[in-house]
């Protein structure tokens, strides 16, 4: 007999999705706004329709069966060409219509170089009826999300490039050492006294940068004792007088002005990081792609001319 899908399967697939993404019931509660039994109920009633045992739930927790990640790389392709096929129809219409999805690196809206408040500003001057999805997301993740065509664009900084990518250089950002209030560096005024503390204090890292945003304090002295995630959980860090480490001089900027952070020996401690566009080499044929990514590009050359002025 051959199955079919139907409107009921498609419903639970997305809830099962959901369920695979947030890793487990209980996250995915916030996701699907319905209580855990409800989606219990949903995920017995496609394991049912579809004479397969997807995941092992319990005390042990979550875990997809074998067949059970095989239905979800298959949903997510599923979901995907829905996507792709809406796409197309609008698009056929002649007009900006259908789905954009962006990925950009955390807390670069507080640079004046970054191009994306510009170029959206640009593109919703024009009649258009697109869904932005717009995603927040570390360097690491970003560029398999764009290569398996999660992402259309995205803007980040990376230390890795991956084949099958195109990278665009845009811009330079500036990163300096900095140190909160309560830190014994605050108030220091000699550098040799400086350079000593800077050896002695505890740093903090994030996790994609892999311990390299600390090469310009020296081989001995650049060695993590907190990893994050993000720019947010490192400014808390640093803020608690417990670590120094390295921000976008634009992301500390507003501390620093209030004299809640310090940068230390801004000219010697001091690193760059490159921003990119990056698309896939064999992009998805759409004209709303293209017309951001014109607006992204100029966007982006316009905020460098400024900046040099």
């Amino acid at each position: 007999m051959v199955y079919r899908l139907s409107n009921v399967d498609i419903r639970l697939l997305h809830v099962f999705r959901a369920v695979v993404e947030c890793r487990g019931f209980t996250n995915a509660q916030s996701v699907l706004q319905v209580s855990q039994p409800t989606i219990s109920s949903h995920i017995s009633e496609l394991e049912g329709r579809l004479g397969i045992r997807l995941c092992e739930r319990g005390r042990g927790g979550f875990r997809l069966t074998p067949k059970g990640e095989r239905v979800y790389k298959e949903a997510v392709q599923l979901f995907r060409s829905h996507e792709d096929f809406q796409n197309a129809t609008l698009e056929l219409k002649g007009k900006l219509s259908g789905f954009l999805n962006i990925a950009v690196i955390d807390n670069a809206v507080t640079d004046p170089v970054f191009p994306f408040v510009s170029a959206l500003r640009t593109f919703n001057k024009r009649s258009n009826e697109v869904i932005f999805r717009i995603e927040i997301m570390n360097p690491a993740d970003i560029g398999s999300a764009v290569l398996e065509r999660d992402i259309d664009i995205a803007i980040a900084t990376f230390d890795y490039r991956m084949p099958g990518l195109n990278y665009e250089k845009i811009y330079t950002e500036a990163n300096v050492l900095a140190c909160g209030l309560d830190h014994i560096l605050f108030a220091m005024e000699d550098q040799t006294s400086i350079r000593e503390a800077v050896r002695e204090s505890r740093k903090v890292t994030r996790s994609y940068v892999e311990n390299r945003d600390l090469f310009p304090l020296g081989p001995d002295d650049g060695i993590a004792h907190a990893v994050v995630d993000n720019l947010e959980a490192e400014a808390l860090l640093i803020l608690g007088g417990g670590h120094i480490g390295f921000l976008p001089n634009h992301y500390a900027e507003n501390w620093i002005r209030k004299g809640q952070m310090r940068a230390i020996l801004p000219h010697s401690y001091v690193y760059h990081s490159d921003f990119f566009i990056v698309t896939r080499k064999v992009p998805r044929t759409s004209i709303i792609v293209e017309t951001f990514l014109a607006d992204l590009r100029e966007a982006a050359a316009a905020s460098v001319r400024a900046a040099a002025e």
